[in-house]
C-alpha cells in the first residue's frame, strides 16, 4: 500500500467510517508517519468546526406568540404570581435553543461528501486490485505465447530431434515431449499430467550418455500438472535417445535419487 493510499483513508478515519481491517492498517501507519497524523487532526478539526459554523436562528414573532399561547393553554391562569411572570418562566423552559438549521445542513453536506469519498476510495482500490489481476493474466499469457513460439521455432528447425517420454507407474497419465537441436544442444521439454511435487521437491530431467545419467535442469508444474522447461543437452549426450524425469530435491542433484515419473520408450517403465 502506497503513502497516497493511507492519505485517502484519513477522511474516513475522521468520521470513524473505516472497516476494522483498514483501520488497523492505518493505525500502524500513523504510528510511524507524523505527516498523516497532522492531516488526520485537520480532518477531525474540520468536521467539528462545521457543526458550530452557523449562528443560532431566533424564532419569529409569530412563532414566539404561538409558543406562549400553547404554554398559557397548558398551565392555565395562576393567582400566586402575575400571569406574565409565569408565562415567561414557562416559556423560558419550553423554548429550548432552536436547532441550528444552517449548521445541520452544513454537517449533512460534509457527511455526504465523506460518504462519497469513501465510495470512490473503495471503488478505486477495487479497480487497482482488478487491474493488477488483469496485468498478471496478460503477463502470464504473454509468457505462454513466447514459450509456444520458441517451441514451434525449434520444432520446425531442420536440426531438431524429438523424443517422447511416457509416464511410469508413479504417473501413468503423464507424458512429455523433448525437442532438442542435435548440433547446438538447445532443448525444450513439454510435460503434461505430472502430479504436483511435494514441498521442497521438484522434477529433474536426465540425459543418458554411455549408460550414465547426466543432470538436466529442475522444473515445477502448474496446478494442472503441465510444465515447459528450457534446457541444454550436454555435448556427450547429443546422440542419446534415452531421457528420463525423476522427483528430486528442489535444488537438483548430480545423479538421480528419487522415483522416476517419465521415461523415453527406449527403456520399459516399471
Amino acid at each position: 500500500m502506497t503513502h497516497q493510499d493511507y492519505k485517502e483513508m484519513l477522511a474516513l478515519q475522521a468520521l470513524s467510517a473505516l472497516d476494522p481491517p483498514d483501520e488497523s492498517v492505518l493505525h500502524e501507519h500513523l504510528a510511524a508517519c507524523a505527516e498523516c497524523r497532522r492531516e488526520l487532526d485537520k480532518w477531525r478539526a474540520s468536521g467539528s468546526a462545521l457543526a458550530y459554523a452557523a449562528q443560532p436562528v431566533e424564532p419569529s414573532a409569530q412563532a414566539r406568540e404561538r409558543i406562549l399561547e400553547s404554554v398559557r393553554a397548558e398551565s392555565g391562569p395562576s393567582r400566586s404570581s402575575p400571569a406574565n411572570v409565569v408565562q415567561l418562566a414557562q416559556a423560558s423552559k419550553r423554548t429550548s435553543p432552536v436547532p441550528r438549521f444552517e449548521a445541520i445542513a452544513a454537517a449533512l453536506v460534509f457527511v455526504a461528501l465523506i460518504i462519497g469519498l469513501a465510495i470512490l476510495w473503495k471503488q478505486n482500490r477495487n479497480a487497482k486490485t482488478e487491474l493488477a489481476r488483469l496485468t498478471s493474466q496478460i503477463e502470464e499469457s504473454r509468457r505462454a505465447l513466447d514459450q509456444e513460439h520458441e517451441a514451434l521455432e525449434l520444432l520446425t528447425h531442420p536440426d531438431t530431434r524429438m523424443a517422447e517420454l511416457a509416464g511410469t507407474k508413479d504417473a501413468p497419465g503423464a507424458h512429455a515431449m523433448l525437442l532438442f537441436d542435435h548440433k547446438t544442444g538447445r532443448a525444450i521439454l513439454m510435460a503434461r499430467g505430472l502430479p504436483s511435487a511435494p514441498a521442497g521437491k521438484a522434477y529433474q530431467l536426465w540425459f543418458m550418455a554411455g549408460g550414465r545419467p547426466m543432470a538436466g535442469k529442475v522444473f515445477t508444474t502448474d496446478s494442472a500438472g503441465n510444465a515447459m522447461s528450457h534446457d541444454q543437452v550436454p555435448a556427450e549426450a547429443l546422440g542419446s535417445t534415452v531421457f528420463a524425469v525423476t522427483l528430486e530435491p528442489q535444488g537438483g542433484v548430480g545423479s538421480p535419487t528419487g522415483p522416476m515419473y517419465l521415461l523415453s520408450p527406449a527403456h520399459s517403465s516399471s
